[in-house]
């Protein structure tokens, strides 16, 4: 089970492959750095679970690869990519921190942030023109499409007010999207049989990783989240869990939960927030949402060969549920 595993345990098959790709996107995360502040500069440290490039792998060796190292390049990409979307979101969050770090609009600033961001998109998809391959290109900026599409769709739906179809959708467009074409673009280049099933599994997986994203930044301190907890909160976003309060709340907590838009909240704040979550059933709601995206996953992968990259899948899944970070 994966509750018996840290997520790095989950990637023993693929350990050489994903050392590879953290060193690839150091080095372009460094060059990003020292085109603003020189040569001399050492930039923060880069952390993060790197599950889009570990996604990549094992579906690569699910589809029948025989040399994972081929999937380096796209391994990097799908990350850099991720790394990008994170430095767009912090623009639009106003985020100061991001894994425990200071984020880049906080230490540049917002038009450099985006700026940064675009750059890296752009080395992600310079570096896949190393498979000559026009799918695996149109692949990933359909994830990209798709991102870009769900954060539209969100300014533009939140002045109405988001209903549960809506916060579900952008949870697909905004995070799941991308570990889709994680999942399914190496198939391209392997056996496009499988395109579908691991396009799938990279849906529900990446939706129920997102689900539950948004109950831990209710549920979690700053120390374990990396970033200031309730963020959604302060920020006035309207997620899963926070529409599902919202439903059951009285007047007054609704009045309470609507003033701690704006500033960090404190330690009673978000201890309150956090047993409201659980009170109103919002928790066990959005918990079984999850579920449900998991189990749509794991079913994704019965068209596959049983083996040991689609076994340790299965087990990443299972590890979304229970994650603390």
């Amino acid at each position: 089970m994966a509750t018996a595993f840290k997520l790095n345990d989950l990637y023993s098959l693929i350990e050489p492959q994903v050392d590879l790709v953290r060193s690839s996107v150091r080095g372009h995360w460094v060059e990003a750095f020292q085109l603003v502040y020189g040569a001399s500069v050492t930039p923060p440290r880069l952390g993060g679970k790197m599950m889009r490039p570990a996604l990549c792998f094992l579906s690569a060796g699910a589809a029948g690869a025989e040399d994972l190292d081929r999937f380096v390049e796209m391994g990097t990409a799908m990350e850099l990519l991720h790394l990008a979307a994170l430095a767009h979101d912090d623009v639009l969050d106003r985020a100061d921190t991001r894994r425990g770090q200071t984020s880049l609009n906080a230490l540049w600033d917002n038009h450099t942030a985006v700026l940064g961001g675009d750059y890296m998109v752009a080395r992600a998809l310079t570096i896949l023109t190393v498979y000559d391959s026009c799918p695996v290109i149109a692949s990933a900026l359909e994830s990209i499409h798709q991102m870009a599409e769900g954060e539209m769709i969100n300014f533009g739906r939140e002045k109405g007010g988001l209903d549960e179809q809506d916060c579900l959708r952008l949870a697909r467009k905004k995070t799941a999207s991308l570990f889709s074409v994680a999942c399914s673009t190496p198939t391209l280049l392997l056996d496009k049989r499988h395109q579908k099933a691991l396009a799938d599994f990279g849906m529900g997986l990446g939706t129920a990783f997102q689900l539950v994203d948004d109950l831990l930044d209710l549920e979690q301190d700053e120390a374990a989240l990396g970033k200031p907890s309730c963020g959604d909160i302060t920020e006035g976003k309207t997620t899963l869990p926070i529409l599902y309060m919202r439903e059951v709340l009285s007047e007054e907590d609704k009045a309470r939960l609507k003033s701690l838009t704006g500033s960090p909240l404190p330690d009673a704040d978000r201890q309150w927030v956090a047993s409201m979550l659980r009170e109103t059933g919002a928790q066990a709601r959005v918990e079984a949402l999850a579920q449900q995206s998991i189990s749509e996953a794991q079913t994704a992968l019965d068209t596959l060969p049983t083996n040991q990259f689609t076994e340790t899948m299965r087990s990443v899944a299972e590890f979304v549920l229970i994650r603390e970070s």
